[in-house]
Protein backbone atom coordinates (compact mmCIF):
# COMPACT_ATOMS: atom_id res chain seq x y z
CA UNK A 1 0.00 0.00 0.00
CA UNK A 2 1.24 3.47 -0.74
CA UNK A 3 2.62 5.60 2.04
CA UNK A 4 0.81 8.70 3.24
CA UNK A 5 1.90 11.88 1.60
CA UNK A 6 2.29 15.01 3.58
CA UNK A 7 -0.58 17.41 3.05
CA UNK A 8 -0.11 20.93 1.89
CA UNK A 9 -2.58 23.72 2.70
CA UNK A 10 -5.38 22.16 0.59
CA UNK A 11 -6.00 19.19 2.90
CA UNK A 12 -8.21 20.97 5.40
CA UNK A 13 -11.85 20.15 4.59
CA UNK A 14 -14.37 22.90 4.09
CA UNK A 15 -16.82 23.84 6.83
CA UNK A 16 -20.23 22.20 6.46
CA UNK A 17 -23.34 24.27 5.94
CA UNK A 18 -26.24 24.05 8.41
CA UNK A 19 -28.18 21.87 5.93
CA UNK A 20 -25.22 19.53 5.52
CA UNK A 21 -24.78 19.32 9.30
CA UNK A 22 -28.40 18.22 9.58
CA UNK A 23 -28.09 15.74 6.71
CA UNK A 24 -24.86 14.25 8.01
CA UNK A 25 -25.59 14.52 11.74
CA UNK A 26 -24.92 10.80 12.22
CA UNK A 27 -21.29 11.19 11.20
CA UNK A 28 -18.49 11.20 13.73
CA UNK A 29 -16.96 14.70 13.79
CA UNK A 30 -13.52 13.16 13.20
CA UNK A 31 -14.60 12.17 9.67
CA UNK A 32 -15.05 15.83 8.75
CA UNK A 33 -11.76 17.00 10.22
CA UNK A 34 -9.37 14.33 8.94
CA UNK A 35 -8.07 14.69 5.39
CA UNK A 36 -8.05 11.72 3.06
CA UNK A 37 -4.73 9.89 2.92
CA UNK A 38 -5.36 8.68 -0.64
CA UNK A 39 -4.34 11.12 -3.34
CA UNK A 40 -4.92 10.91 -7.09
CA UNK A 41 -1.31 9.99 -7.89
CA UNK A 42 -1.60 6.96 -5.58
CA UNK A 43 -4.51 5.42 -7.50
CA UNK A 44 -2.52 3.45 -10.11
CA UNK A 45 -0.62 1.66 -7.34
CA UNK A 46 -3.84 1.04 -5.38
CA UNK A 47 -5.42 -0.34 -8.54
CA UNK A 48 -2.53 -2.78 -8.95
CA UNK A 49 -2.49 -3.87 -5.30
CA UNK A 50 -6.16 -3.83 -4.38
CA UNK A 51 -8.74 -6.12 -5.92
CA UNK A 52 -12.15 -4.47 -6.24
CA UNK A 53 -14.28 -7.06 -7.99
CA UNK A 54 -15.26 -10.71 -7.76
CA UNK A 55 -14.41 -11.14 -11.44
CA UNK A 56 -11.02 -9.76 -12.55
CA UNK A 57 -12.49 -9.03 -15.99
CA UNK A 58 -14.94 -6.59 -14.37
CA UNK A 59 -12.14 -4.52 -12.75
CA UNK A 60 -12.26 -2.09 -15.66
CA UNK A 61 -15.96 -1.44 -15.06
CA UNK A 62 -15.15 0.47 -11.87
CA UNK A 63 -13.40 3.80 -11.53
CA UNK A 64 -11.30 4.77 -8.53
CA UNK A 65 -11.24 8.40 -7.48
CA UNK A 66 -9.50 10.02 -4.55
CA UNK A 67 -11.62 12.14 -2.27
CA UNK A 68 -10.78 15.79 -2.75
CA UNK A 69 -10.16 18.15 0.17
CA UNK A 70 -13.84 19.15 0.19
CA UNK A 71 -15.20 15.60 -0.07
CA UNK A 72 -15.86 13.26 2.80
CA UNK A 73 -16.84 9.63 2.81
CA UNK A 74 -20.48 10.01 3.88
CA UNK A 75 -21.28 12.65 1.25
CA UNK A 76 -23.98 11.69 -1.21
CA UNK A 77 -23.27 11.35 -4.90
CA UNK A 78 -23.88 14.40 -7.03
CA UNK A 79 -27.09 14.43 -9.10
CA UNK A 80 -25.29 13.36 -12.29
CA UNK A 81 -23.45 10.45 -10.63
CA UNK A 82 -26.01 7.86 -9.63
CA UNK A 83 -23.62 4.89 -9.62
CA UNK A 84 -21.20 6.32 -7.10
CA UNK A 85 -19.92 5.20 -3.73
CA UNK A 86 -17.25 6.46 -1.34
CA UNK A 87 -15.66 3.66 0.69
CA UNK A 88 -12.68 3.03 2.90
CA UNK A 89 -9.89 1.06 1.19
CA UNK A 90 -9.91 -1.33 4.19
CA UNK A 91 -13.26 -2.66 2.98
CA UNK A 92 -11.33 -4.31 0.15
CA UNK A 93 -7.87 -4.78 1.65
CA UNK A 94 -8.70 -6.06 5.14
CA UNK A 95 -12.20 -7.52 4.82
CA UNK A 96 -12.18 -8.90 1.29
CA UNK A 97 -15.41 -7.22 0.20
CA UNK A 98 -15.74 -7.15 -3.59
CA UNK A 99 -17.90 -5.27 -6.08
CA UNK A 100 -20.61 -5.60 -6.96
CA UNK A 101 -21.89 -6.26 -3.45
CA UNK A 102 -23.48 -9.68 -3.07
CA UNK A 103 -27.24 -10.00 -3.03
CA UNK A 104 -27.06 -10.74 0.70
CA UNK A 105 -24.99 -7.61 1.41
CA UNK A 106 -27.38 -5.46 -0.64
CA UNK A 107 -30.40 -6.95 1.12
CA UNK A 108 -28.99 -6.35 4.61
CA UNK A 109 -27.99 -2.75 3.77
CA UNK A 110 -31.39 -2.16 2.20
CA UNK A 111 -33.37 -3.70 5.07
CA UNK A 112 -31.36 -1.67 7.58
CA UNK A 113 -31.54 1.47 5.40
CA UNK A 114 -27.80 1.92 5.78
CA UNK A 115 -25.33 3.13 3.19
CA UNK A 116 -22.10 1.18 2.76
CA UNK A 117 -20.13 4.11 4.18
CA UNK A 118 -22.32 4.29 7.30
CA UNK A 119 -21.49 0.76 8.42
CA UNK A 120 -18.46 0.31 10.67
CA UNK A 121 -15.81 -2.10 9.39
CA UNK A 122 -16.72 -4.56 12.17
CA UNK A 123 -20.28 -4.55 10.79
CA UNK A 124 -18.86 -5.51 7.41
CA UNK A 125 -16.84 -8.18 9.22
CA UNK A 126 -20.05 -9.69 10.63
CA UNK A 127 -21.65 -9.66 7.17
CA UNK A 128 -18.63 -11.29 5.51
CA UNK A 129 -18.20 -13.91 8.23
CA UNK A 130 -21.89 -14.82 8.16
CA UNK A 131 -21.71 -15.19 4.37
CA UNK A 132 -18.58 -17.34 4.53
CA UNK A 133 -20.04 -19.64 7.18
CA UNK A 134 -23.24 -20.05 5.13
CA UNK A 135 -21.16 -20.78 2.02
CA UNK A 136 -19.08 -23.34 3.91
CA UNK A 137 -22.18 -25.22 5.09
CA UNK A 138 -23.96 -24.80 1.73
CA UNK A 139 -26.70 -22.59 3.19
CA UNK A 140 -28.12 -19.60 1.39
CA UNK A 141 -27.10 -16.36 3.16
CA UNK A 142 -30.38 -14.94 4.42
CA UNK A 143 -30.80 -11.37 5.60
CA UNK A 144 -33.73 -12.58 7.73
CA UNK A 145 -31.54 -15.05 9.65
CA UNK A 146 -28.75 -12.49 9.93
CA UNK A 147 -31.13 -9.86 11.34
CA UNK A 148 -32.66 -12.47 13.66
CA UNK A 149 -29.19 -12.86 15.15
CA UNK A 150 -27.91 -9.28 14.89
CA UNK A 151 -29.60 -5.95 15.37
CA UNK A 152 -28.47 -2.69 13.88
CA UNK A 153 -26.99 -0.39 16.47
CA UNK A 154 -27.12 3.33 15.77
CA UNK A 155 -24.64 5.41 17.73
CA UNK A 156 -25.33 8.73 19.35
CA UNK A 157 -25.53 11.26 16.49
CA UNK A 158 -22.11 12.58 15.58
CA UNK A 159 -20.31 9.89 17.59
CA UNK A 160 -19.69 6.98 15.29
CA UNK A 161 -20.86 4.47 12.74
CA UNK A 162 -23.75 2.06 12.47
CA UNK A 163 -22.82 -1.41 13.66
CA UNK A 164 -24.36 -4.76 14.47
CA UNK A 165 -24.81 -6.23 17.92
CA UNK A 166 -25.96 -9.73 18.70
CA UNK A 167 -29.27 -10.16 20.44
CA UNK A 168 -28.75 -11.59 23.91
CA UNK A 169 -28.07 -15.32 23.69
CA UNK A 170 -27.69 -15.29 19.89
CA UNK A 171 -24.07 -14.26 19.47
CA UNK A 172 -22.34 -16.24 16.73
CA UNK A 173 -19.11 -14.31 16.17
CA UNK A 174 -16.80 -11.89 17.91
CA UNK A 175 -15.81 -8.59 16.31
CA UNK A 176 -13.29 -8.71 13.47
CA UNK A 177 -11.05 -6.65 15.73
CA UNK A 178 -12.15 -5.19 19.00
CA UNK A 179 -11.03 -1.79 17.86
CA UNK A 180 -10.05 -1.21 14.26
CA UNK A 181 -7.91 1.89 14.50
CA UNK A 182 -7.09 4.61 12.01
CA UNK A 183 -9.30 3.42 9.16
CA UNK A 184 -11.23 6.69 8.92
Amino acid sequence: MAKKKSCQNVCVPRVLSVAERELYGWVDEEIFTQPSVVEADMLPELRREMRLTVDRVAEGDFVLEAAGPSNRLPFRAQEDRTHFLWVYTELFTRLGVRLPFTEFQREVLSQCRVAASQLHLNGWGFLRTFEQVCLHFSFRSSWRVFLYTYQLHAPTPGKGFMSFRAYQGRKLFDSFEESIQEFK
